[in-house]
């Protein structure tokens, strides 16, 4: 391994628990930092594999990064931390929250993307292992990102763009095919603890932002009618994208939901888009007809480069040729 081929990560202040002892007594050639989320049992291989490089002893530091792992890799990574103090620095922490809060508190962010830096080893459950936290505790972590951007980001353009990036992908996807899998009571106490982070992070405000079907789950999970998100969720399974309803100007999505009287959404629920207005031009006086008709329209282009001839155009045919 060489210092080109990894990525590095200074850890300062509150967000680097190490003790002092436990640090090289001199700055690393190599960083590698390594994020970890439920990854047994494939974490063994990947720290012996680091322990197993070939630089001297204080030229490698290993950052584990542990956001929150449920699957007992914490307790082996606090065990290895233990057994390569001068290796490998050990830093617990929630869901997302951390990598938010480190984004908006930098005064600079750098992507390596000249070369590979990330080398992902397929699961033989062929899973994501991030989906596999139970769905309470990962509602949690997106209220805690929430809350982040609601300290820490730019009021404005930067904060709507983090909310509509949290309720179009983090909270929909929440309110897929997993959740018909859930019992009735968590179905009802996920779409409660969705309601109120709805109210409390002002979704709604940024509803323009997000696509029809995200919307619709939403506000079904914040009004608590799991009945009707299930049949949702199994409407977008099958038949994917609704039929367009158009009504005057607006077009719809036309989802069962649509003007369901039971349900009583809002029509701007579902609104895709609205045609402009265009407003008629007047119609020609006498003296621009006569303009228009008698004078050819190449004639008329010519006498306008003349200032003369273009006040006197103008005063008839109020700038329209």
């Amino acid at each position: 391994m060489t210092p080109r081929r990894a990525a590095e990560l200074t850890v300062r202040g509150s967000l680097d628990p190490t003790p002092e002892a436990h640090r090289p007594m001199t700055a690393p050639d190599v960083t590698v930092v390594v994020a970890v989320h439920d990854t047994m049992p494939y974490l063994p291989t990947c720290l012996d594999s680091l322990d197993g490089q070939s630089l001297a002893p204080g030229r490698l530091e290993v950052v584990v990064v542990d956001d929150g792992s449920a699957d007992g890799g914490e307790a082996l990574l606090d065990e290895y931390a233990a057994r390569h103090p001068g290796l490998v620095r050990l830093v617990h922490q929630p869901d997302q929250p951390f990598a938010l809060e480190a984004c908006l508190r930098a005064d600079r962010v750098s992507v390596l993307a000249d070369y590979d830096c990330c080398f992902p080893v397929p699961r033989e459950d062929r899973g994501n292992s991030t989906e596999r936290a139970p769905v309470l505790d990962r509602l949690r972590g997106i209220a805690a990102l929430q809350q982040v951007a609601a300290e820490l980001a730019e009021s404005g353009e930067e904060s709507d763009a983090i909310r509509a990036r949290i309720f179009a992908w983090d909270v929909p996807r929440l309110l897929r095919a997993g959740f018909l899998l859930l019992d009735d009571g968590l179905q009802r106490r996920v779409c409660a603890e969705i309601g109120r982070m709805v109210e409390r992070f002002g979704a709604r405000e940024v509803y323009h932002r997000l696509p029809v079907a995200a919307r619709l789950r939403l506000e079904l999970a914040a009004a608590v009618r799991p009945e009707a998100l299930r049949d949702q969720i199994r409407y977008e399974a099958a038949h994917g994208e609704p039929p367009v309803l158009v009504d005057g100007r607006r077009h719809y999505a036309g989802f069962p939901a649509f003007r369901d009287a039971r349900l009583g959404l809002p029509d701007e629920l579902f609104l895709l888009r609205e045609e402009p207005v265009f407003e008629a031009a007047p119609p020609l006086n006498l003296a621009q007809q006569l303009w228009r008709g008698v004078v050819p329209e190449q004639l008329r282009r010519r006498l306008r480069r003349h200032p003369a001839w273009r006040r006197l155009a103008n005063s008839v045919s109020t700038g329209r040729g």
